[in-house]
């Protein structure tokens, strides 16, 4: 009888040590997809962090062209400039007439 009370408690032992491994097999495949999510977070803190950056530097670019006033000579050039097609007209008729003399060689009538 002795015997058979040491196989039954053998026997018990055993399942426990079974259930145990499988707990361990479940938590080992839990920390495995935790470490493979701790490596995403810190991907995406860092790309966090970067526009954090970006967004601060852009905040500041847009305060100093806020502070920055335009002076009245570069209203004046802006204006010049818009006013140049007049004086590039001349040239860009003379192109256009040299194109169409250069293609009419090669199109005969």
């Amino acid at each position: 009888m002795p015997e058979q009370k040491e196989v039954e408690e053998m026997k018990e032992f055993m399942g426990v040590l079974m259930d145990v491994k499988v707990s361990m097999a479940e938590l080992n495949g839990k920390v495995d997809k935790i470490l493979s999510l701790e490596e995403k977070v810190n991907n995406t803190y860092d790309i966090a962090k970067g526009a954090e950056r970006r967004s601060k530097d852009n905040d500041d670019d847009i305060k100093d062209l806020k502070r920055q006033k335009a002076d009245k000579d570069d209203v004046e050039r802006i204006i010049k400039d818009k006013d140049n097609w007049q004086r590039n007209l001349p040239a860009w008729i003379a192109v256009v007439i040299s194109v169409v003399v250069f293609m009419s060689k090669f199109i005969t009538f």
